[in-house]
């Protein structure tokens, strides 16, 4: 049955250029210049995220006035090698929050709030955190923050409109964990997960001025027809749950700044293709919109550039969409892009390439993408038989059946996707 697998060699290079793509993007050559402010007081330490013990292990040793912390990750995530003494690394569910991120922001917010105005809250946040940390506010239980996370989940919301909503229901972003610091300096460096690279939208922005509304999260909520329960309508309801804003007083001492975007991402693709002898075709870092859509686009791209016999790597960053209308399907926004992109090259010869989400994880299953080859469609089953697990929200399982996944375990950062199709 395997004869049709995905090449050896191919596979291999495919796998290269997912790699040197990341370097630039992996916390330790992304802090490598960082050096911690002088502070008169102490620094404590404050990591969320998937690539949270990563970023904490990278400017571990320069932090000679360490008071303590804590840092919250997806499990499974945590750095092997990194158990220092006076920080806390703490484990806890993604995408859905558990009880013991829960508790983790509950921990936060308590110690943070003891800082005095020579105190630095040094904040490393990256992808993921929005779920890592559910402080919802109150009113609203963490079994209702949860099945409101489900829906936004499933609705094909882009990242933005998503943190909009968790920003209003919950105590800790939206500005609000730098607000528990104030008057302590809160410096916040992040890893972008996010297209366009906003601070706020990185984690739901826990230390950045929020600058959009309840107004626009209830205008979200009624625009994807969200079932919500009725404390949670109330709570978008409620003045008294507006986010910090620029100008207000408790964030005058927060600044943040980014070490590693999808921008250095795509660019460090390219080059690499570059040197390999493959002219790039960069179609950006941000892209949003539905995978399926994306997938047919790029595949009709790669037919073009085909046309003019030269060797072409179309390279793009950003995260897509999808709908979810099986809750049991198997799938990730990668291998949904991938298998419809398949599908519109119906084994299109000379063409090959991967997507792949570059936390390790596409969605909430053990891959982070998948590979693309032309005998791809008789592994799975056909051009029907793919459109269908497409249908039904099982890409996963298509890839699966082709031996096609692309399983890498936790990366180290958390910059978006990253989609590479090559031709020629």
């Amino acid at each position: 049955m395997h004869q049709n697998r995905i090449p050896a060699p191919d596979k291999l290079f495919l796998t290269s250029i997912y790699a040197a793509a990341l370097k630039p993007t992996l916390p330790a050559q992304a802090l490598k210049e960082f050096e911690p402010p002088s502070v008169a007081g102490t620094i404590y330490l404050f990591a969320a995220g998937k690539a949270a013990t990563q970023m904490a292990a990278a400017i571990y040793p320069k932090l000679s006035s360490l008071r303590g912390g804590i840092v919250v990750t997806r499990s499974g995530y945590a750095q092997p090698d990194f158990h220092p003494d006076n920080l806390d690394i703490i484990e806890a569910s993604h995408p859905v929050p558990d009880t013991v991120g829960l508790a983790a922001a509950e921990r936060a917010m308590r110690e943070i709030g003891e800082l005095g105005e020579d105190d630095l809250l040094l904040a490393l946040i990256s992808g993921g955190a929005s779920s890592l940390l559910p402080l919802p506010v109150e009113g609203v239980s963490l079994t209702e923050k949860q099945a409101v996370t489900r829906q936004l989940l499933h609705c094909s919301a882009p990242i933005s409109e998503m943190n909009i909503v968790r920003k209003h229901l919950s105590a800790i972003k939206g500005g609000r964990l730098a607000a528990a610091a104030y008057p302590a300096r809160t410096q916040m460096i992040g890893i972008s997960d996010v297209p366009g690279d906003d601070l706020g939208t990185i984690g739901s922005g826990p230390t950045v001025a929020d600058r959009s509304t309840l107004s626009e999260a209830q205008e979200i909520v009624a625009r994807y027809e969200l079932q919500l329960p009725v404390s949670v309508v109330f709570a978008l309801a409620n003045r008294a749950n507006e986010t910090p804003k620029p100008e207000d007083v408790k964030l005058s001492r927060s600044e943040a700044s980014l070490c590693a975007t999808p921008k250095q991402l795509v660019m460090a693709a390219a080059q690499y293709l570059q040197s390999k002898g493959y002219e790039p075709q960069v179609l950006g870092d941000d892209l949003e919109g539905d995978a399926i859509l994306m997938g047919q686009d790029h595949a009709a791209l790669a037919i073009q550039a085909k046309s003019k016999g030269r060797k072409i790597a179309i390279i793009s960053g950003g995260e897509a969409t999808v709908r979810v209308t099986n809750p049991k399907g198997r799938g990730g926004r990668n291998t949904a892009f991938l298998l419809s992109c398949a599908i519109a090259l119906n084994g299109e010869s000379g063409i090959t390439g991967f997507a792949a989400d570059t936390d390790g994880i596409d969605g909430s299953e053990d891959h982070a993408g998948a590979f693309l080859w032309p005998e791809l469609l008789p592994m799975i089953g056909g051009s029907a038989a793919a459109t269908d697990f497409l249908a039904s929200d099982c890409s996963y399982t298509a890839f699966q059946r082709a031996d096609a996944l692309m399983i890498t375990g936790p990366s180290g950062t958390n910059v978006n996707d990253l989609r590479v199709l090559l031709v020629g």
